[in-house]
């Protein structure tokens, strides 16, 4: 079980899991602490204000596609009846979390090496039922670190977080895996 690589049981993708998760809440600490010293807006109230009165072409809504509007009627990619989180933006969860897991399986494995997969099939969409995506739609992820890095954009093109506060958020994952990783070899060491 212990070090990696020694087992391929069951037994084996328990701690795996078990220390994913538990780095991950380790990771979420992390992010609600910037949540709380930084206190920043999300794009939904950024954009209304900074482009009221203004015509900008986004998304409509559910089933209204990309159209021209007024700054101020600006909508995140989400259902309708959560349209954003009502907490700060900066740093983004879903970005921190992923990257934390991605980092903590990437080293417990000793690979990045993932070959996950996802197909959303043709008109199954949660917002928008019935009319996409148009076909079939497979995401392929070869690495950890690449389904980490999808989710972050995720965020991103949903209009939910913008750029810094995903990418700052991968860092911070990253980072906290590294060191909750290297804790636990310290004590698994006797060291501590």
């Amino acid at each position: 079980m212990w070090p990696p690589g020694r087992s391929s049981s069951s037994d084996a993708a328990t701690v795996r899991t078990s220390w994913a998760k538990s780095r991950v809440g380790s990771a979420s600490i992390c992010c609600w602490d910037n949540k709380r010293a930084f206190d920043s807006v999300r794009p939904i109230t950024a954009n209304r204000y900074l482009f009221r009165g203004q015509n900008v072409r986004a998304w409509g809504g559910p089933y209204r596609g990309t159209r021209s509007m007024d700054g101020a009627e600006w909508l995140p990619y989400q259902a309708m009846t959560f349209p954003t989180p009502p907490f700060p933006e900066y740093s983004s969860g879903h970005s921190t979390f992923s990257a934390a897991g991605a980092e903590i399986l990437r080293l417990f494995t000793g690979s990045d090496r993932f070959g996950g997969s996802v197909t959303f099939l043709a008109r199954s969409s949660k917002f928008e039922a019935g009319a996409v995506p148009a076909s079939d739609l497979t995401l392929r992820w070869a690495t950890f670190s690449d389904a980490a890095n999808q989710a972050g954009l995720s965020r991103r093109y949903g209009g939910i977080h913008f750029e810094q506060g995903d990418l700052d958020g991968r860092a911070a994952g990253r980072h906290v895996a590294q060191l909750a990783w290297a804790r636990a070899h310290r004590y698994i060491s006797g060291l501590v």
